[in-house]
C-alpha cells in the first residue's frame, strides 16, 4: 500500500525550526505521515535539533523515518499511537557535531505531545541549556511550563548541568504527566502578581554574581518593583552566565533573558534581560 505523505514547506516564512517541530509533533499525535522540506535558513538542511525530535518521535510511534544531518527533507511515517518517552538523549551524539543544539528548546516542544501519550514520560536531555535562539532553563521553568500548566498540562524540569555556547553540554531532567487539555484565556494579562529573576553563573568569580545582584536590585528600586532574585551556580564544562527576569501576571506569564559572553560585562547582561522584561510588562501582549 502506497503511503500518502502530507507535504510541509519548511522554508515558509523565515524557515525556522518551529515548522519542523510542530509538523513532527502533530504527525506523532495524529498518525498522519509527513514529508518536510527543510530550507530557507542561511544554513539549509536538517539540523541537530531536527534530528533529536525525529529520533524521539520515531521511538515513541514505531515510525518509519528518514533524515540525516544536512538533508533537504525529512520523511516521517508513524505506525503506532504515541507512547511516553523514557530515556536519555545526547543531542551531540545524535548529530555528531558540537555545539549540539538546545536541550531546553527540545524539552519545551515535547511537553504538549507527550502530555497526550497516556502515561508518565521521564527523560534526560544533554545539550545547550543557556544558548542563543532558545529559552534559558529558567525561562522554561518559570514561564513556559507554568503557562502550559494553565492549559492543564503537568510538567516539571530540573537543571543537572549548565551548557553554554562557550562549550560543554548541559543536562536537564523532565517529567511530563498524562494530561487533559483545558481552555485558557491569555488575551488580557491583567496586573503583575510577582516578579522573579534568576542569575546563573558557572566557573566565574563571586564578584560577578554580586555585581549582577546589585545591578538588578538597583533597576527594580528605580522602577518601584518587588523583584525576588535567585542566584544559581550550576556545574558546567566551560564558564558562562545568563540572566532571566520573569513575571507572573493575573492571566499569563512572560519576561526576558540575556546570555553572557566573553568580554561582556555582567551588568550589560542584566540590563538586557531587565529591558526585555519591562518591554513585556508594557506590551499588554
Amino acid at each position: 500500500m502506497q503511503v500518502e505523505f502530507l507535504e510541509i514547506d519548511g522554508a515558509h516564512g523565515e524557515g525556522g525550526g518551529s515548522i519542523v517541530r510542530t509538523a513532527l509533533a502533530l504527525s506523532a499525535l495524529t498518525g498522519r505521515a509527513v514529508r518536510i522540506v527543510r530550507g530557507g535558513l542561511q544554513r539549509p538542511g536538517v539540523n541537530p535539533v531536527d534530528l533529536a525530535f525525529l529520533r524521539i518521535f520515531t521511538l515513541c510511534t514505531d515510525a518509519i523515518s528518514k533524515g540525516e544531518l544536512g538533508d533537504s527533507e525529512i520523511l516521517f511515517q508513524p505506525r503506532s499511537a504515541l507512547r511516553p518517552y523514557r530515556g536519555n538523549l545526547d543531542i551531540s551524539k545524535v548529530a555528531r557535531v558540537s555545539p549540539s543544539g538546545s536541550a531546553t528548546l527540545i524539552a519545551q516542544t515535547l511537553v504538549v505531545p507527550l502530555s497526550q501519550a497516556g502515561r508518565l514520560s521521564g527523560f534526560r536531555l544533554r545539550g545547550g541549556t543557556h544558548v542563543p535562539y532558545a529559552p534559558t532553563h529558567e525561562y522554561l521553568e518559570l514561564v513556559a511550563l507554568p503557562a502550559l500548566g494553565e492549559a492543564g498540562i503537568g510538567a516539571w524540569t530540573s537543571l543537572c548541568h549548565a551548557g553554554y555556547a562557550s562549550g560543554g553540554a548541559g543536562e536537564i531532567e523532565m517529567e511530563v504527566e498524562p494530561s487533559a487539555l483545558c481552555g485558557f484565556d491569555f488575551s488580557d494579562p491583567g496586573g503583575m502578581v510577582s516578579a522573579t529573576a534568576a542569575i546563573v553563573t558557572s566557573e566565574l568569580p563571586e564578584h560577578v554574581r554580586s555585581r549582577a545582584v546589585e545591578r538588578l536590585e538597583a533597576l527594580a528600586r528605580r522602577d518601584g518593583l518587588e523583584l525576588g532574585v535567585r542566584v544559581l551556580r550550576p556545574q558546567a564544562g566551560a564558564p558562562g552566565a545568563a540572566v532571566t527576569v520573569t513575571a507572573r501576571m493575573e492571566h499569563g506569564f512572560g519576561g526576558g533573558q540575556s546570555l553572557g559572553q566573553k568580554g561582556k560585562p555582567i551588568e550589560e547582561v542584566v540590563e538586557e534581560a531587565y529591558s526585555e522584561f519591562i518591554e513585556f510588562l508594557n506590551s499588554g501582549w
